[in-house]
């Protein structure tokens, strides 16, 4: 009778044991999906501080020029060819933050969540197909050719826009975080004015953040008494 009321016991603490890890393993966050947000995080943080630095270029070279004609011309040159440097230093990294880091960033995300590869596909077909037929068409702008191959690959960044819109109502959707649906907005809104296209990647790049501490904060477990 006591074994027949001890191996009962021993039953009931082993499912107990079972139903808590099950429970503990579904509430778990994947590592592939806080993976993908970190790096789909640091790839907008790579773009954003280029384009800060690209902006106080842009000021620099609006400064050379109108102070071009009350300066000595080397060292006016002289200036320039320092601001061409560093132009394509910071072209670099935003290409590197957007595409070598976001994008891949995405498709980690769709990988992990089937979900998210509707907007993973135009993200990538929209940007990477379009920025090379943009880099096509103004090296072959003096052809005829060029000028339409210039006005396709604007269209394909257009679905790029798109893919953006849909992956941020998916994030809101999913963690519900109204910051990813007003920078969803503001993507669309970019296309017109492109400041509101930078205010929403910042404000992606913000709820991200959000969303990775919340996914990494332990689930607090239930004690199952027997």
């Amino acid at each position: 009778m006591i074994s027949w009321l001890s191996f009962k016991y021993i039953l009931r603490d082993l499912e107990n044991n079972i139903v808590v890890t099950m429970s503990y393993v579904v509430t778990q966050p994947s590592t592939d999906v806080v993976s993908a947000f970190q790096k789909m995080r640091s790839g907008l943080l790579l773009f954003l501080i280029a384009w800060i630095f690209l902006m106080v270029l842009g000021i620099w070279f609006l400064a050379l020029l109108f102070s071009g004609a009350f300066r000595d011309y080397s060292s006016v040159l002289a200036e320039f060819s320092i601001w061409n440097v560093l132009f394509i230093i910071g072209a670099i990294i935003a290409f590197i933050g957007f595409f070598a880091r976001f994008i891949p960033g995405v498709s980690d995300l769709a990988r992990a969540n089937p979900e998210f590869s509707t907007a993973s596909l135009l993200i990538k077909i929209g940007y990477v197909v379009g920025i090379i037929l943009v880099i096509i068409g103004l090296i072959l702008i003096p052809i005829i050719i060029g000028i339409f191959i210039l006005i396709v690959g604007i269209i394909f960044t257009y679905i790029g826009y798109v893919g953006m819109t849909i992956l941020c109502i998916k994030l809101n959707n999913k963690y519900k975080n109204t910051l990813y649906l007003v920078a969803g907005i503001l993507v669309i809104l970019g296309i017109f004015i492109l400041i509101l296209e930078i205010i929403a990647l910042a404000l992606l790049y913000v709820a991200l953040g959000d969303t990775i501490r919340k996914l990494q904060t332990p689930p607090t477990q239930e004690l199952i008494s027997v």
